[in-house]
């Protein structure tokens, strides 16, 4: 099934941020990891739809969605919203650190389903697998971390459940 992307339009069929094209483009741009380029379109398609869905889970975005009159897919494109620097960001299109973030998402994913079930909740308190042991400090996330991502994004949502805060300094 092709990838629906959104168009700048709020969409109420887009599945991505991104187009498969275009997030080549970016990963070529970046050294072209082959846990990237090893991947089949459709494996590539399932990522970036997987990635813009955990972005939106992920983030209270800025602003306001920019369809009302029908049902507008994803957080993206969106009205009276501005970046960290509080430069407005225009209605028309989905921003670039969105699309980067998306394509960002979409590798962690290929690499290591940030779906994937884990078992008891992910709260483990000890494990040992013969000399090796690990423990984890309480209140550690039981999903995987992508701080780069928040860091990516900053000033365009808010986390919602990572416990990460944005500073200002005066």
């Amino acid at each position: 099934m092709a990838l629906t992307v959104e168009d700048g339009t709020g969409l109420a069929a887009a599945e991505s941020y991104i187009s498969e094209a275009d997030a080549d483009t970016y990963f070529g741009e970046r050294g072209s990891p082959t846990a990237w380029t090893g991947l089949a379109s459709a494996a590539k398609e399932s990522a970036l739809r997987y990635a813009t869905e955990w972005l939106d889970g992920q983030f209270d975005w800025v602003g306001t969605v920019v369809n009302f009159s029908t049902p507008q897919a994803l957080g993206w494109p969106r009205n009276n919203a501005s970046d960290h620097e509080a430069r407005t960001l225009a209605s028309t299109s989905v921003p670039a650190r969105v699309e980067d973030a998306t394509c960002e998402v979409a590798l962690a994913h290929a690499g290591t389903a940030l779906n994937a079930t884990q078992a008891r909740g992910g709260q483990v308190v000890r494990e040992k697998v013969g000399s090796i042991e690990v423990e984890y400090q309480p209140g550690a996330p039981a999903e995987e971390s992508l701080p780069h991502v928040v860091r990516m994004l900053r000033g365009y949502g808010t986390p919602k459940s990572s416990g990460l805060i944005d500073v200002e300094r005066s």
